[in-house]
């Protein structure tokens, strides 16, 4: 059997056995792995990975290791991190079929670690920090010579790490060709500074920085249920920190649609909106890269970001109705005959409104701040339809129960807001340019993709 496979289970030797197949190269699979190759990319990384070479921030990976304990300052510390791994390297075994290593569960322990070599994992002599009160963590060889390389696809963010694990090792492979990538980009320009760092402090901004960037790689197909989760950790001796963001599969694969389709610049033009920053006074990215973003954070949270989609105050969609029903299939998983439902009942108050020649009943649909406050606005549109002549009624009782409003189990999280704003989408997809030229919206160029989207609080009643 193999030294590794795919997935071993454990974020850290995934990380490692992943680093070390991407620099091997790129048709490199785990279960190809020799101990000669393990020997090559030590003796590739380690020169790099000392910190007077400039991988400072392995001291919130490995404190106390040779590399990073001050103690080793005097002594060549590429060559006791060579030493080291050759230690694991010479006890190195196959894959068995069960075994009681903590990173692979296929190999019997021949190791005892600390956090010094494996991150999190307790501290000296602290017994309460290891499983079963053991003086140390047991892990075999090959996982331990595995995480020793795990920085090589680490992201360095604000100070601490980011470490993708995921069900898919195509995932994993393409996040570590990025970080290798950059790696050797240091090798070339002789300016090595560590782990990759693309700059965000925020972890869960860097996470969508992640997915945006792995989706632009053809073998990350979107038929795939791929879940990303990534542990944001330091292992700093002052005080070790660890917290783990999940992305559900429905999120990812709607952002590979996305980044891979016609709807790239608007779902740009969405996430950019939900940034609070004061968009007069930004002059890059590196402005508002790390605030707060409520899309990535509802998205994250499973809570809806249809408002996003709405830019209220110019009166205007935020992409196009086929970009938000792919949001509610994929991620709401809405079914598409409410989708289609509600686009034409959307079409009709569109009509009505053009045909009226006034804004009124739009002005009445936005200020709705209740279910009765919407249901009156649909009755007064219902009555003017009549009074136009419109040959077919605006919904059906079967419309409104199944399709506009239907039965939720949480009262609470009743639908109707989510109703009124996908009318109010279809509204403004159908009638901005005629608003617009009716002086019925103050339109700014300069405001169409930084507006606050919070909804009307006055509330006004019907003539």
């Amino acid at each position: 059997m193999p030294i590794y496979e795919k997935l071993m289970g454990n974020p850290f030797v995934d990380a490692g056995v992943c680093g070390i197949c991407e620099w091997l190269g790129r048709n490199v699979q785990p279960e190809q792995i020799t101990p000669a190759d393990l020997e090559q990319v030590v003796d590739d990384i380690a020169p790099m990975m000392q910190t007077d070479a400039g991988w400072k921030n392995l001291h919130g990976v490995f404190p106390n290791s040779v590399l990073t304990n001050a103690a080793y300052r005097k002594q060549d510390q590429v060559e006791l991190l060579k030493k080291e791994c050759q230690g694991y390297l010479n006890t190195i075994v196959e894959l068995e079929h069960t075994g009681d290593c903590m990173g692979c569960g296929r190999r019997s322990t021949n190791t005892w670690l600390s956090r010094t070599n494996i991150p999190l994992t307790g501290s000296g002599k602290l017994r309460n920090f290891y499983p079963t009160f053991a003086e140390g963590a047991g892990y075999c060889s090959a996982c331990a010579f595995a995480i020793q390389l795990s920085p090589l696809a680490f992201v360095a963010t604000g100070g601490k790490f980011l470490t993708l694990h995921s069900n898919s090792w195509k995932a994993l492979r393409s996040w570590s060709r990025v970080c290798i990538d950059d790696i050797r980009q240091q090798q070339l320009r002789q300016q090595i500074i560590g782990s990759y760092n693309p700059g965000y402090a925020n972890p869960r901004n860097g996470l969508f920085y992640m997915a945006r960037t792995m989706s632009q790689f053809q073998e990350m197909r979107t038929d795939e249920n791929i879940t990303m989760q990534v542990y944001c950790f330091t292992n700093y001796n002052q005080g070790p920190e660890l917290e783990i963001y999940y992305m559900p599969a429905p999120v990812f694969k709607f952002l590979r649609i996305v980044y891979q389709s016609e709807f790239k610049t608007a779902w740009q033009e969405i996430v950019r909106s939900g940034y609070l920053v004061n968009w007069a006074k930004v002059k890059s990215e590196e402005d508002y890269k790390n605030r707060t973003n409520r899309v990535y954070e509802n998205l994250l949270r499973d809570i809806s970001i249809l408002g996003y989609f709405l830019n209220r105050r110019i009166r205007k969609p935020r992409g196009n109705w086929e970009l938000l029903s792919l949001y509610l299939k994929e991620i709401k998983t809405m079914e598409q005959t409410r989708l289609e439902k509600i686009k034409q009942v959307g079409d009709f108050i569109a009509e009505c409104i053009q045909e009226s020649g006034s804004d009124r009943r739009l002005v009445r649909l936005e200020r709705a701040k209740s279910y009765e406050a919407c249901r009156n606005v649909l009755l007064y549109i219902i009555r003017e339809r009549i009074k136009q002549g419109a040959p077919t009624p605006l919904f059906s009782l079967d419309d409104y129960v199944e399709y506009l409003f239907p039965e939720s189990e949480d009262f609470t999280a009743t639908p109707w807001r989510e109703t009124r704003d996908l009318l109010l989408f279809r509204v403004y997809e159908q009638l901005h340019n005629w608003l617009q030229e009716r002086g019925f919206v103050e339109f700014d160029e300069d405001n169409a993709s930084d507006s606050n989207d919070e909804s009307f609080t006055e509330q006004t009643e019907e003539d």
